[in-house]
């Protein structure tokens, strides 16, 4: 018998009220990975350098020739402050230490610009999932 997967990148981890937004990506963007301002308004980058604005939830209804990505154009869910979100990890991470990102990817680490607010909730290795915390 087939199982659930217990979490995924971009899964909300708690049901505390949060604040759920969404832009337009502007290029592919991977649930539970930083995003930033973009060129407008209302578009968003995976990683960067401009301000983050939060963390990309999954979409489980995205096209299957997608791959669970969002693509240019495509409506991106985001959480902000405060959540709980799945994301998986570049490096080692620890529980309880503020939370960094790669402005190339987007993903989650101990080193690279500083998520505001932000600390690692749960502990795992590289390439695992870890819950990030978003105060």
């Amino acid at each position: 018998m087939a199982s659930m997967q217990k979490a995924y990148a971009g899964l909300v981890a708690d049901q505390q009220t949060s604040v759920r937004l969404s832009r337009l990506a502007e290029d592919f963007i991977h649930p539970g990975r930083v995003i930033t301002q973009g060129s407008m308004d209302n578009k968003a980058i995976q990683g960067g350098t401009g301000p983050v604005i939060g963390i990309a939830m999954a979409d489980r209804t995205l096209s299957p020739e997608q791959d669970g990505i969002y693509h240019y154009g495509n409506t991106v869910g985001y959480v902000s402050h405060p959540a709980i979100i799945w994301c998986a990890a570049q490096v080692a991470v620890t529980a309880g230490a503020p939370a960094a990102y790669d402005p190339a990817t987007g993903e989650v680490n101990l080193a690279g610009t500083p998520i505001p607010n932000a600390i690692f909730d749960s502990s795992g290795a590289a390439g695992e999932l870890v819950k990030l915390r978003l105060q």
